[in-house]
């Protein structure tokens, strides 16, 4: 990735990192509007953007613990959470339960993105610091929404078992 080489290489807050980052999460966020808009959304890209959305803010908030700009306890809650639901989505899959992604989740996958662009970009109005208060909401809406995942998960498993011929 070459936003992390950019990140790193600098100080983590450099525009050029802010602005690949930018523009890597438009142009994924370009690319699910328009599969829908055009009716070419598919169960690969299904499985395949939430992944590579959680791989770029999992890159990107490590690159910027490394930097020193972001704790290390709330990537570490961001980054531990996504990996329960990667290994708890392959064993749900190998039973046949499939859990989508939830507005929830989008909706906290935003709120992270918005923090790592302020974080990246340096941006403190007043002193106040309102990528690291971004980076706490959405690492607090990533640990619920990841709950509500695994319960969901739990609740169709469950539902399998008592189905007749499951």
């Amino acid at each position: 990735m070459v936003f992390i080489l950019v990140c790193l290489s600098g100080d983590g807050s450099s525009f050029a990192a802010t602005v690949i980052f930018l523009l890597a999460s438009l142009t994924d966020f370009l690319d699910g509007q328009l599969a829908r808009r055009t009716g070419s959304v598919s169960e690969t890209g299904k499985i395949l953007d939430p992944l590579a959305d959680r791989i770029l803010i999992g890159a990107a908030v490590i690159a910027l613990t490394i930097k020193g700009l972001l704790p290390v306890a709330g990537v570490a809650l961001v980054v531990s959470r996504d990996i329960v639901l990667l290994f708890g989505y392959k064993l749900l899959e190998r039973r046949g339960v499939v859990v989508r992604v939830s507005r929830l989740g989008k909706s906290y996958t935003a709120i992270l993105l918005a923090a790592i662009v302020a974080v990246m970009a340096g941006f403190a109005p007043g002193g106040y610091d309102i990528g690291l208060w971004l980076f706490w909401v959405g690492v607090t809406g990533s640990l619920l929404s990841g709950a509500l995942y695994v319960m969901e998960g739990v609740s169709r498993l469950r539902a399998e078992r008592i189905r007749p011929g499951g």
